[in-house]
């Protein structure tokens, strides 16, 4: 071990003493923990990067905390929570393991198959069928019970047949970010309709060096998901209705995929096969007028370009003709709890501490605008943070957080709210998973085969379409023939 990081281990040490002893509050210790090394933070919650590859020996003294979250921040909330749970429950303990994002599938099979206890961890929300009907996932209906269904906003809960298996630690929406200065010196206002948002983009496009707009399609299979989303949504249009039947061969999505096209042609050709760090790092390099993003962006530009950050504002995006501007991206990432975990009730008690009440608020503000609460008891405490702000980034960038907020009631992910859109029709935010996403989102994606043929094999949108509904098509009759019965659980 060097000298920083066992410097930066006694630090976080001290940290933790003044805080368990009520001499520094969540705000402080957050503040100090963050600026620490993720070495030191990772190995202070007594984790690693490791692989499954036999009996874990967690015992039940031991909840274990599976997560592919390695930044400082992350790591340091996961500290700091710890610690508080320890003060109150001296005689257990939780240890944090890190594995890769990219390998998460196979890693959390592997795991399964070894009986690895994985404890509480974050898997794909595609995977949480597959998992709860292998008997994976304990049900956590008691904990919902607990806490109050009234308490959890719209789309964030999710259940298999017929049990709630996820406890939501995340909501948050996917917006534009802007260049006021540029677009100062253009005479252009902020766009209101796709038309001045594309004219926008084409007119600042190449100022200076400068691309239109940073926004990625590729092999990974939410970057069309997400990109694409709000214009799609914004046609009236989703994937799928509520029942799994294709409605992306509408003549108006064809509309929606010339128009995510041609803002595209505005995107560094790099952008047609990249990956989501690829975008931000563009936008904070001063390289884009805009950039399509949730929160994230905007906390590592506050912190690498303040100056720019000054220069920045945060829209909605003017994607269709339908709901135009209300209807956008968002994910909702959940905790699921293994079924065989060594002590439920330990673990669902640690489990409730992450994501309910003030622990929960600070972890919203690791990342803000990014981390939004997926409970209104705790996303009414954020919001009165950010309408009374103490932190430099809430006084600076308060409208940021609260843009992303206003829009996250309608923001949605496909695979998770099939059918929230059909037909012109949206009533509101749901719970509906797609039981066969993990084929219509492999990796490549259809549709992102099917942009990044219209992009850089110059194929016809209408063509590269139709190829990608066929494909689609066939993936949902497949299907269907085989289970019959099938019917949706909406929430």
């Amino acid at each position: 071990m060097n000298n920083t990081v066992r410097r930066d281990l006694d630090t976080l040490e001290s940290l933790k003493t003044r805080m368990v002893n009520g001499q520094l509050g969540r705000r402080g210790f957050l503040a100090g923990a963050m600026g620490l090394s993720a070495t030191a933070l990772l190995s202070a919650c007594a984790g690693g990067t490791t692989s499954p590859s036999g009996a874990s020996g967690s015992g039940s003294k031991v909840i274990p905390l599976y997560t592919v979250e390695n930044d400082p921040a992350t790591l340091a909330f996961y500290n700091m929570v710890i610690a508080n749970f320890k003060k109150d429950h001296p005689d257990m303990d939780v240890k944090v393991t890190v594995y890769a994002d990219a390998n998460q599938l196979q890693y959390l099979t592997t795991a399964f198959q070894n009986n690895v206890d994985v404890g509480i961890f974050s898997p794909a929300v595609s995977s949480f069928p597959d998992f709860a009907r292998a008997g994976h996932l304990a049900e956590l209906d008691d904990l919902v019970q607990e806490i109050g269904e009234d308490d959890f906003l719209p789309g964030t809960r999710i259940l298999v047949d017929g049990h709630d298996v996820a406890m939501p630690l995340q909501s948050n929406s996917s917006l534009v970010y802007y260049r006021k200065d540029l677009l100062e010196s253009a005479g252009l206002s902020v766009p209101k309709t796709f038309e001045e948002y594309r004219n926008a983009v084409e007119a600042l496009h190449g100022q200076n060096g400068i691309n239109g707009i940073a926004m990625a399609v590729g092999p990974t299979p939410q970057l069309p998901l997400q990109f694409f989303a709000p214009y799609l949504y914004q046609s009236g249009h989703d994937y799928f209705d509520r029942d799994g039947q294709l409605t992306f061969n509408h003549p108006d999505v064809l509309g929606a995929v010339e128009k995510f096209a041609s803002l595209m042609k505005f995107a560094p050709q790099s952008m047609y096969n990249a990956a989501f760090g690829d975008i931000v790092s563009a936008y904070s390099a001063g390289q884009a007028a805009f950039a399509t993003f949730p929160g994230r962006l905007g906390a590592v530009l506050a912190e690498r370009d303040p100056k720019l950050a000054e220069n920045t504002g945060v829209m909605r995006i003017p994607a269709g003709d339908f709901m135009t501007g209300e209807l956008h991206f968002g994910s909702s990432q959940q905790y699921a709890l293994y079924s065989k975990t060594g002590n439920p009730e330990m673990a669902k008690e640690f489990l409730k501490r992450l994501t309910t009440g003030d622990d929960a608020v600070a972890f919203a503000k690791t990342v803000p605008g990014h981390l939004l609460p997926p409970l209104k008891s705790v996303l009414a405490k954020f919001e009165e943070e950010v309408r009374n702000p103490q932190d430099e980034f809430f006084t600076k960038h308060g409208d940021w957080v609260q843009t992303f907020m206003d829009c996250a009631p309608n923001a949605m992910t496909a695979s998770v709210s099939m059918g929230a859109v059909v037909d012109g029709a949206f009533e509101r935010k749901i719970t509906n998973l797609c039981p066969f996403s993990s084929e219509i989102w492999p990796s490549p994606a259809f549709d992102g085969v099917m942009f990044q043929q219209i992009l850089l094999e110059n194929r016809s949108p209408e063509d590269a379409w139709k190829d990608a509904c066929g494909k689609m098509q066939e993936v949902a009759d497949r299907f269907h023939e085989a289970n019959p019965g099938w019917s949706p659980e909406v929430i």
